[in-house]
């Protein structure tokens, strides 16, 4: 994604759904999804125009949040059109990535070191299903001990790593958390 340089200082405090799509060099469409999904704060009005109030610290976040983790910010599929999919960068970068690794092996250190679907749909608010889905089709490495899915530990984390899992569109509140609380550390590091 493209990083166009702004001049905060001739950006207002408060800002509106079109001053807000206008900074970030998204659509309107796009907008009114990070509007309405929360991912970008607001206040509404309840208005029918010029309903939304958006503050100039939080359009700063979510910029430096989007240049991240852009698929954190991808509208759910089917929001544009019929045939939606959120295109994302198929690589973060190798230092964040490495961190990432390191936040997630430091996440499940109290864990044993093979665990469970359970302990995953536990861990993640993830369904039964959802996680025996990605063992069954090997995005998320596991090995079966008579009907039950054995997930190594380390699997685990380089599956919370991969792009199969960060391209999640409806994502856990866990998901979610995790993600704000690595990107929050990230900033601390710079």
């Amino acid at each position: 994604m493209d990083v166009f340089p702004v001049n905060w200082d001739s950006v207002p405090e408060v800002m509106n759904k079109e001053q807000f799509f206008r900074i970030c060099h998204i659509s309107k469409s796009t907008a009114l999804h990070l509007l309405k999904s929360g991912k970008v704060p607001c206040e509404w009005s309840g208005k029918k125009t010029r309903c939304y109030k958006i503050r100039k610290e939080d359009v700063k976040a979510y910029l430096e949040e989007r240049a991240i983790f852009p698929e954190l910010y991808s509208a759910p599929k089917g929001w544009y059109g019929t045939h939606y999919v959120a295109r994302l960068s198929k690589e973060l970068p190798e230092d964040t990535l490495r961190q990432m690794h390191g936040y997630y092996e430091k996440l499940l250190r109290k864990y044993p070191d093979v665990v469970t679907v359970k302990d995953v749909v536990a861990l993640t608010g993830y369904t039964l299903t959802t996680v025996h889905n990605w063992c069954s089709r090997g995005s998320l490495k596991a090995f079966q001990k008579g009907l039950k899915f054995c997930i190594p530990k380390i699997f685990l984390v380089d599956f919370f790593c991969s792009l199969t899992f960060r391209s999640i569109t409806r994502k856990s509140l866990w998901h979610i958390q995790t993600l704000n609380e690595f990107s929050r550390k990230m900033k601390h590091r710079k």
